[in-house]
This record gives structure tokens, sequence and C-alpha cells, in this order.
């Protein structure tokens, strides 16, 4: 196994989290070396012809598009654990842009590549499959309130869907969370001006709802704050779907087929 597979923070909760080691070990020979795009930087852009998909080791990310107009609307946030540069167009290419927020590690895999070794590992096509959902799900969620929400429940369900992305549960004791995006950024996700932002954030922490100290977010009462959103803890979704490593016995049984899986990879490595 690949001493970076080894070290993956997000091995328990991402992309990974079903496979065993002997699927590890496979898939490690696939992937490519880790990349590492500083703040700023763009991990690919709109109308890119790429074949990579990317799983967020460390860092932020924020996919977004271009209206006509020239506005940028953000589409989602992505976070360690994410999966992202898996939809493309019709033609192949990438439908948005992904620039780090922050300083970013991803791990990046050829898509055919992928798909292939899914062929060898359902459980993983699942887990890969119920990841996009879940984010989908709160994707739709927020795009959806830009039409029948305020600044305030804009902004709230923004801030909300982003802490608990974090702690993957309503309920949590946490009360502090990474916040690494700007006030823009937060318009361009809201479909509101920085200057709206600022004032509706200024408001929600006179109000004792929250407070912002370097690039981190304190929730001061989450009750209020997803009443003021119009959530209840029912909209977030479950956690995305999760089988059971395999036992010993039937990673014996496979051994055969992720030796095979291990060689194909490896000439794979070897012929990029």
């Amino acid at each position: 196994m690949r001493p970076e597979c080894q070290s993956c923070p997000v091995r328990r909760d991402g992309l990974c989290a079903s496979a065993s080691d002997a699927q590890l070990i496979a898939l490690g020979n696939i992937k490519h070396p880790l990349w590492h795009v500083q703040a700023g930087g763009c991990v690919f852009a709109e109308g890119d012809a790429s074949d990579m998909v990317f799983i967020i080791r460390r860092g932020w990310a924020v996919a977004s598009a271009f209206h006509e107009n020239g506005r940028r609307q953000v589409l989602r946030f992505a976070m360690p654990g994410s999966m992202v540069g898996f939809e493309t167009t019709a033609d192949d290419c990438m439908p948005c842009t992904m620039e780090a927020v922050t300083d970013l590690t991803v791990c990046p895999i050829p898509r055919p590549s992928l798909m292939r070794f899914c062929q060898f590992a359902p459980e993983l096509a699942l887990r890969m499959a119920s990841l996009l959902a879940a984010e989908t799900i709160v994707d739709w969620r927020l795009l959806g309130g830009l039409g029948t929400c305020n600044a305030t429940e804009r902004i709230a369900r923004l801030l909300l869907a982003l802490c608990q992305r974090q702690s993957h549960a309503f309920d949590t004791c946490e009360e502090e969370f990474a916040l690494p995006i700007t006030q823009t950024l937060i318009a361009d996700a809201t479909g509101l001006t920085p200057v709206h932002v600022c004032r509706t954030l200024k408001e929600m922490r006179a109000a004792g709802l929250l407070s912002f100290l370097k690039g981190r977010l304190r929730v001061m009462d989450w009750s209020r704050l997803a009443k003021l959103a119009e959530l209840t803890e029912t909209w977030a979704p479950d956690p995305p779907f999760l089988l059971p490593r395999p036992p010993p016995a039937h990673e014996a049984c496979s051994e055969g087929t992720w030796r095979k899986m291990t060689d194909w990879g490896t000439r794979s490595a070897h012929n990029r």
C-alpha cells in the first residue's frame, strides 16, 4: 500500500472507506501522485478536457460557473473527502471551474481506470454514488433557496450546510467550525452582493447567532439559526452509504482477482 494511502486523512470518510487493504493496494496502482495546489490556484477550468477524478485530501475548493452577464455563480464547496471532476459535459469537458480556496492537496485518479476498477469492486461504486448523491442533495437545497429565501435565510442555509458537512450531524455538540471563505464567495453562492452579505452578517452577529474569528465560525444558537433558515434536523441528508469492509475470508477468495487488478494497475502506471 502506498504511504500516502496509509496516512490519508480522509481514509475513513472518503471514497476508500469501504475498500479493503487489497483493494487499496490495487487502487494505489492506478492513481497518480498527489497534486498540491496553492490557494487561488485552479484544479481544472470550465471547458477543459480532463479525464481525472480528484479526491480532496486537505483544504477547501469551490466550484463555480460564469453567466453570460459575467457574474459568477458558486455551485458548491468541496471539503476533505469530497470527490470532484467526475461529472463531464456531453463532449467530455469540465462543466465548471474548480479553484482552491485554501492550499489544497488532491488525489488524482484517471476516470477510465476508476470506472474499470469499479467493475471489480461494486461496493466502491456504491460508495462513490452515495457520496455524489449526498452532496447533490445539499446543493439542490441551497440552489433552490435562491428563488424562495430572503438574504438572511440564504446565508443561514449556507452556513448551516457547511457546518453540517463538517460534523455529519445536526445535533452536534461542536460549536466552532472552519470557514475559510470570503464574503465575496458567500455572495456568489447566495446570489447577493458582497455589501448585502456584510450587512446581513453584522445583523446576525448582533443578534447573538454566530461569530467569526480567523477563518472560524462559531455558532452561538443552533436552534435559532435553524429556525431562521426554516430548516430542521430532517433536512440534513443521511451520511453516505458505507458497506462493511470485506472479511478476511472474502479477501482470500478474491485474492486472484485483486492480484489481477494490481498487475493491471502496475502496467498502467508504467505505460503513463
